[in-house]
């Protein structure tokens, strides 16, 4: 076995063991549950339309599970009481019907009364800006009143508190972001009314909304080609050679620059509190101050400089 053939039975099997997960031998069976809720109202009708996606790679997705895992057993260890991945069951109602939904939360703390669901990203600035969206609010809530029904939380339910917290995947940003409130019978509700609509587009055979923006679908969803490949208002065929070398060129730009700050942020982790000179470059750290403009703000940060050094003057 040569190193090529070493890399790429390794990531097969990343492949393959993500395809395996609970999450996906459930998408596999065509079985909506809570998780899926408030993600995109179009992807959920064509799992229950029984439609099959394309494959697509589940490296992201393997990473934030390896995560999740690690830290849910870290917590355990800090909450010895706590439940990890129980099954709840949550009923939901709408105009066309009742649906009953299974989920497994990471973490409930019965005694605090309080449900934890983790989540990973690339860094935590967006997520403290925008808070949870609206699948992890429909998650979260769901997750906590199914928790409440199977007996798990010994209080009221109104009494219980969700949260999500969140880790850079990336280590960069330390520490972690915790969004915290108490348990919201509106979100439950607001859950039921959205999966309602997509059963309605189900029976009706019509399409429904398509929730998340056309460039998160072409990385993530299997049902891209097929759903909003040719989603847009864009028509003719260029055939003129220089338009068609001049896009060529602006997409193999577009690809460098993407290049560009993937090899650079992976440098970054190696250079965090470093400065000096190798000779050739300078590396510097610059404490840029919050800056607060009407209606607009930007959290401090600290900003990497690594630039040439100049030559020297010879007398």
């Amino acid at each position: 076995m040569n190193a090529d053939t070493l890399g790429k039975e390794v990531y097969a099997a990343i492949q393959d063991a993500s395809r395996r997960s609970p999450r996906s031998v459930q998408a596999a069976e065509f079985r909506a549950g809570i998780s899926d809720l408030g993600f995109c109202s179009e992807r959920t009708r064509r799992f229950l339309d029984q439609q099959v996606p394309a494959d697509t790679d589940h490296l992201s997705a393997f990473i934030g599970t390896a995560i999740g895992d690690h830290v849910e057993q870290a917590a355990l260890r800090h909450w010895p009481d706590a439940l990890r991945q129980i099954e709840v069951q949550v009923d939901l109602f709408g105009d066309t019907g009742s649906y009953r939904l299974t989920g497994h939360p990471d973490l409930v703390l019965p005694e605090h009364g309080l449900l934890i669901d983790f989540k990973t990203d690339y860094g935590l600035t967006t997520i403290r800006r925008t808070g949870p969206n609206q699948q992890q609010q429909f998650q979260r809530h769901c997750y906590a009143k199914g928790a409440w029904l199977g007996g798990f939380f010994p209080m009221p339910l109104e009494e219980v508190q969700v949260a999500n917290v969140w880790i850079d995947r990336a280590a960069i940003d330390k520490g972690v972001h915790v969004d915290m409130e108490s348990y919201s019978e509106e979100q439950v509700i607001h859950a039921g009314h959205w999966l309602d609509d997509v059963v309605y587009a189900y029976l009706h055979n019509e399409e429904a909304k398509k929730e998340p923006p056309r460039d998160m679908c072409a990385v993530i969803c299997g049902f891209y080609d097929v759903c909003r490949a040719h989603d847009t208002d864009v028509e003719g065929l260029l055939t003129d050679p220089v338009t068609l070398n001049a896009v060529a060129m602006y997409r193999e730009g577009i690809d460098l620059e993407k290049q560009g700050r993937r090899l650079k942020d992976e440098a970054k982790q190696h250079l965090v509190g470093v400065k000096g000179s190798t000779g050739e470059f300078m590396v510097r750290w610059t404490h840029i101050n919050e800056t607060v403009i009407p209606e607009t703000e930007r959290a401090a940060y600290d900003k990497l400089e690594v630039r040439t050094m100049p030559k020297r003057k010879h007398d």
